[in-house]
């Protein structure tokens, strides 16, 4: 496990930065068995030195890509391929374990229309954003048709805090997910539009 103060979600690929010794064993022995590994957001506590909170849904990741980097850092892209729960902690040694089960997605699909309405508000809330000086120029707004996949890349596009993202992570379903999007997505235009000047 490698417990970290950002959500990753499913369906997703993320850059992670390896220096701690104890995750430079976790990511050997990921490498050497072509397994994966889970992460969990943490809860309280830093991602330096161990003695954390955890939270308990998380997503398991595969390594896609490592890059060396200086003093003996590596540059290591990860995948998130599907969701998790930790049934037991077991003893950080050399790195954290724990014993996990598969943490399906709820069968309720979201609906193509509020799936569109997600990244429409997407889209203007990063026009916004432009507007008030920050360059959206790198953000990919293209997501999957398939529901459940886009519901997950919706939800690591949508700039919450990291309590908030693993809000979006354990929903229990695509439909409440992306309803829970477009509710974030719409106060934080409104909170925009207001120190615009708008009405």
């Amino acid at each position: 496990m490698f417990p970290l103060q950002a959500v990753v979600f499913p369906f997703t690929a993320v850059p992670l930065r390896v220096f701690e010794p104890r995750y430079q064993a976790l990511l050997d022995r990921v490498l050497r068995d072509e397994s994966s590994f889970g992460t969990v957001l943490i809860e309280r506590g830093s991602e330096v030195g161990g003695g954390e909170e955890r939270f308990e849904v998380g997503t398991r990741l595969r390594v896609v890509g490592v890059t060396e980097m200086e003093e003996g850092h590596r540059g290591v892209v990860v995948a998130g391929v599907g969701r998790i729960r930790v049934d037991r902690w077991l003893e950080d040694d050399p790195h954290p374990w724990a014993e996990v089960s598969e943490y399906p997605d709820g069968a309720d699909p979201a609906s193509s229309d509020s799936l569109a309405r997600a990244r429409s508000l997407l889209e203007r809330l990063m026009a916004i954003v432009s507007e008030l000086g920050e360059d959206t120029r790198g953000i990919d707004l293209d997501v999957s048709e398939d529901p459940v996949t886009a519901s997950f890349q919706l939800a690591a596009l949508t700039p919450v805090t990291p309590l908030d993202a693993h809000r979006l992570l354990v929903a229990a379903d695509p439909r409440r997910r992306v309803s829970t999007i477009i509710e974030m997505l719409d106060e934080q235009i409104g909170l925009l539009r207001a120190s615009l000047g708008e009405a």
